[in-house]
């Protein structure tokens, strides 16, 4: 069994991954390395020979979801594939992202007014109830007012009676 150096290695990976380099029928034929050599230098030096469970897609939190969506919204077409290629995403992916994130803000935006305070709410709950008790308590005031003043134009007009005394 031949052992070859890491450097020899990285160098045929380096060639077979060159745009329009050689493919690895032809340069295992031109060097004399085994095909199934190469395939597996290959494969050990590619990204997805290393990827581990971190790298996955589904493995993302939330959080570096929404920062990727944030970086790639910006890129022209060549440096967004630069950015899918470097993080092992695919657009699709993003795009999924992106319409959860959107997805996501509008199932958070609420309708109407905003929530008050619970302190407050309790407060302008107090304040109401105080308020009503206070016009019952006018409303008594006014007629225990009336009853005195009635009965003054009464004794005026009659005089006082004998029980009254």
């Amino acid at each position: 069994m031949i052992r070859y150096s890491a450097e020899l290695k990285d160098a045929m990976v380096a060639k077979l991954c060159m745009p329009e380099g050689p493919t690895i029928y032809e340069l295992s034929k031109e060097t004399g390395i085994p095909r199934g050599s190469l395939y597996s230098w290959v494969h050990s030096k590619s990204r997805v020979g290393k990827m581990t469970s971190k790298n996955r897609p589904q493995d993302w939190s939330p959080e570096e979801r929404l920062q990727a969506v944030f970086e790639a919204q910006n890129l022209d077409e060549q440096n967004l594939g630069v950015f899918l290629r470097r993080n092992g995403l695919h657009s699709s992916v993003l795009e999924e992202w992106k319409n959860e994130a959107l997805a996501s803000v509008a199932v958070n935006r609420k309708r109407g007014r905003p929530r008050k305070d619970p302190e407050l709410v309790a407060l302008e709950e107090e304040n109401k109830k105080l308020k009503k008790d206070l016009r019952r308590k006018e409303k008594a005031l006014a007629e225990q007012t009336a009853l005195v003043i009635l009965q003054k134009k009464v004794h005026e007009l009659w005089g006082k009676d004998e029980d009254d005394e």
